[in-house]
Parts: C-alpha cells; sequence; structure tokens
C-alpha cells in the first residue's frame, strides 16, 4: 500500500473561490458576530464559533474549487480567519460610533452624521492620541473588557491584557480557519478522474490484537494476509477493534482506490470514538484482493 500524498494542484479558478470565500464570509460572519455583540459576547463561545463558521465555509470552497495544495489552502485559511476577526472589530468600532452619535444627538442636539463622527474623532486622540479605528482600539484597551464570573463578581481586564486577549481570540479563529480547509485539501483525491474520491465503504474489521499484523501485511502489499485478518463483513466485532473502510470513484473503476485503517474504541461516557491510525492507495487488482464482492452493512462508527 502507498502513502498518499496531495498532488499540491491549486487550479486558478478554485483558488479564486476559495479567496473569494475567505473575504465574503469574512465579513458576513465578523459583521455578523459584531452585530450580536452589541447585546451579548462569549469570550470563548463566540471565537470558536467564529472560526468554525468561517473554515466549514472555506473548507467547502476547496472542496468546490478541487484545491490538492494544502498550504494554499492554509494560507488564505488564515486570510480568512484574520478578515472574519478584522471585520468583527471594526464592527464594534462602527457600534461604538452609532451609540455614541445617539448619545450626541439626544443629550447635546448634535443631529449631523459629520460632525457627529468629527467630534468622536477629536475625543479619542485628545484620550488615547489616535483617531478613527485605532483610537477606538486604544480607548476599549484603556476601559478594559469586563468578564462576569460567578455570583455578582466581575473581571476587568484592561491595557496590554485586553491585547492579549483579543490576540488570543484572533489565534482561535485563525487556527480553525484554516486548519479546516488545510484538512479539505489534503483529503485523498483522484487526479485520474479529476474528482474527490467517493463515500467511505466499510470493508470489515478485526481485533484490537491483529492490529499490527494488518498494519504490517497492508504495507508489504499482501492483500490476501489483511483480507484474512478481517471478519466476516455482517459481523460487527465489539471494541476495541480495528475497522478498514475503502474509497474508489465510481467514474474510474480501474483507478486507485484509498484504504483507510481506523481504530475504534468506547470512551467513559459509552460513546465510540474514531483514529485514523492508516490511509494509502492500492490498486485496482489489490483492492480486489481485500475487499468483498458482495455489499455489507456499514458498522456504528462516528465520522473521522
Amino acid at each position: 500500500m502507498r502513502n498518499y500524498q496531495p498532488s499540491n494542484i491549486a487550479p486558478s479558478q478554485g483558488v479564486a473561490i476559495l479567496a473569494a470565500s475567505s473575504l465574503v464570509s469574512g465579513v458576513a460572519i465578523g459583521g455578523a458576530t459584531a452585530f450580536i455583540g452589541k447585546f451579548i459576547y462569549f469570550i470563548v463561545l463566540f471565537p470558536l464559533a467564529m472560526g468554525f463558521a468561517t473554515g466549514s465555509v472555506l473548507g467547502f470552497a476547496v472542496k468546490k474549487g478541487k484545491i490538492r495544495s494544502p498550504i494554499t489552502a492554509l494560507g488564505l485559511g488564515l486570510l480568512g480567519g484574520l478578515v472574519t476577526y478584522g471585520s468583527l472589530m471594526y464592527g464594534q468600532y462602527m457600534n461604538f460610533q452609532q451609540e455614541t452619535a445617539t448619545i450626541m444627538e439626544r443629550e447635546y442636539n448634535v443631529k449631523d452624521k459629520n460632525l457627529a463622527n468629527e467630534q468622536i474623532n477629536v475625543f479619542l486622540q485628545q484620550e488615547t492620541g489616535s483617531s478613527g479605528f485605532v483610537g477606538f482600539l486604544k480607548i476599549s484597551a484603556k476601559e478594559g473588557i469586563t468578564i462576569s464570573g460567578r455570583g455578582s463578581s466581575k473581571i476587568t481586564i484592561k491595557d496590554n491584557f485586553a491585547y492579549l486577549l483579543w490576540l488570543i481570540e484572533l489565534g482561535v479563529v485563525g487556527f480553525l480557519a484554516a486548519s479546516i480547509p488545510f484538512k479539505s485539501a489534503s483529503e485523498p483525491f483522484n487526479e485520474e478522474a479529476n474528482e474527490w474520491y467517493g463515500e467511505k465503504k466499510w470493508v470489515g474489521s478485526a481485533t484490537e490484537e491483529s492490529r499490527d499484523e494488518l498494519i504490517r501485511l497492508l504495507n508489504m502489499d499482501d492483500m490476501a494476509g489483511a483480507a484474512a485478518l478481517l471478519s466476516n463483513p455482517t459481523t460487527d466485532l465489539p471494541t476495541p477493534r480495528i475497522d478498514v473502510y475503502s474509497q474508489s470513484c465510481a467514474d474510474v473503476p480501474f483507478s486507485d482506490s484509498v484504504i483507510i485503517v481506523s481504530y475504534v474504541s468506547t470512551n467513559a461516557k459509552k460513546q465510540l470514538e474514531v483514529k485514523e491510525i492508516l490511509t494509502g492507495l492500492v490498486s485496482e487488482s489489490q483492492r480486489s484482493q481485500l475487499v468483498p464482492q458482495t455489499s455489507a452493512p456499514t458498522p456504528e462508527t462516528p465520522e473521522a
């Protein structure tokens, strides 16, 4: 069994789709979070949700654009994360401008929006030495970020600690926004068919004791020996066990197939957990020795 390596091909149209998705999704997700943040904001949950949402959009764009270059996906994913968090912060700046302008209109009868913005910039300049968005960041850090604790207790994070908190949040958003499309671009792609490999199909299962021998036989291309270690496809072995899956392309039935070996166990909550331990390519003749020719039901396992 041969190791799979991405071809690092990134079609220009696919890159354009991914780049556009990074910008559009970043602005949309960051802006929406800024709007929600006017009412409520959780410093841990929201960055996680923003990063996951951005990464999911970009992962779909990677698949749609047939990008097989993990580095390209990683770079544009980082861009998407930066745009998402930047849009959040700029959205908060816009909220600050609108709220301050409303107060000025109510208390000082300043109805001209341009005049209100000028006065806001003068205030920021006096308080922080900078106007506009930079001045907003400085005064936000100066005033601090209040976090509610248990009961009525509150913690205020100010100055350099506020900048550190924003940096951590940016890191969370960027990591998720980049890692999801990176993983998508790393998944097996059939270059001959110019398509991603199809749905995983269960080949069979082996006992945990057979793990090392099964991997050895697969790496030695002894498919018949490996097949002998697998249970009857109609049998669902108890956990812990080793599950073997295959992926092929229906449009090119005689091209290479993907073989995936996973370790399946049960955690303390009685939930099944799966971890991929080996992924590789086999020829059609090798696959015919390993994969039963009769269809079999797939055992209950979580997504990898």
